[in-house]
């Protein structure tokens, strides 16, 4: 299992980061209404609906973004905040939160929250991508993610004792957010070197990287919280090894638009000056 995941992610991911890094801003944006049109799909069976009505529901996300950049750009920065808003109360709606019984009930709640929370995360990371030195910026939110998911789970395989969350995810633990967030904080270092950054400008980024690090996380708790009232152990099987596109971006739903608004307030004045 571990080398079909490896099989899948390592190629998967050079495409992506040769995309970001290299292809044209409509490239990347076109990716990204691929990938809304396919998480929507998911989240449209984890919310209950049959086939036919899955695929309205994720042309009509799909179209959401490219609707808004075309038609109504303005608005960009308030879907974004809005997502954000929606991820902080989930964090804290996730310490109490105990998954319902298992349901293949229509979930209008589930449905709306997708509406929100996807489109939200497209219009963040095309809105980084499309500003100057933004690819660098977006492939770093992007790696931050990474380094905090193998940071969990090296630290959580050695002293992984404390479960974070034993009802929506018995195999987390708080060892392992630990170690998430030094790694994402080590990669942050790194990163600040890359980019020139002074130290304000290196401490407000360790700030970002700890809040993106626990977000993540919330958006992976999220996750697994629909796919067990659902009563499934991945939300698809597109990407073997590692289930469905859900599955991979649980965390950058989460993350993305938090690292837009962070990015923008705290770094991109500091990286301009």
């Amino acid at each position: 299992m571990l080398l079909q995941r490896i099989l899948t992610a390592v190629p998967l991911a050079i495409a992506i980061i040769w995309i970001i890094l290299f292809g044209s801003h409509q490239l990347f944006f076109w990716l990204t209404i691929i990938v809304t049109g396919l998480a929507a799909f998911e989240w449209a069976k984890l919310s209950g609906l049959s086939t036919p009505l899955r695929i309205a529901y994720a042309l009509f996300l799909a179209a959401i973004p490219w609707a808004v950049f075309i038609y109504a750009a303005q608005i960009v920065p308030y879907y974004v905040y809005a997502g954000v808003i929606w991820w902080f109360a989930v964090c804290l709606y996730l310490f109490k939160k105990q998954p319902k019984a298992v349901s293949k009930a229509i979930s209008p709640q589930k449905l709306m929250a997708g509406v929100l929370i996807i489109p939200a995360t497209v219009l963040a990371m095309n809105s980084i991508h499309a500003q100057q030195n933004g690819p660098a910026w977006l492939l770093y939110g992007l790696m931050l993610i990474w380094a905090a998911d193998i940071g969990a789970y090296f630290s959580g395989k050695r002293f992984g004792k404390n479960k974070l969350a034993p009802f929506i995810s018995p195999g987390k633990t708080r060892e392992g957010l630990l170690g998430a967030i030094v790694a994402a904080c080590l990669f942050s270092l790194f990163a600040a070197f890359y980019f020139g950054l002074d130290a304000i400008a290196t401490l407000s980024l360790l700030l970002l990287a700890v809040v993106l690090t626990l977000v993540s996380v919330a958006g992976d708790l999220y996750e697994s919280v629909l796919k067990r009232e659902y009563g499934v152990k991945d939300s698809g099987r597109i990407l073997p090894g590692h289930g469905g596109i859900l599955d991979r971006i649980d965390s950058v739903l989460a993350a993305m638009p938090v690292f837009m608004v962070g990015w923008t307030l705290l770094l991109q004045p500091a990286v301009e000056l």
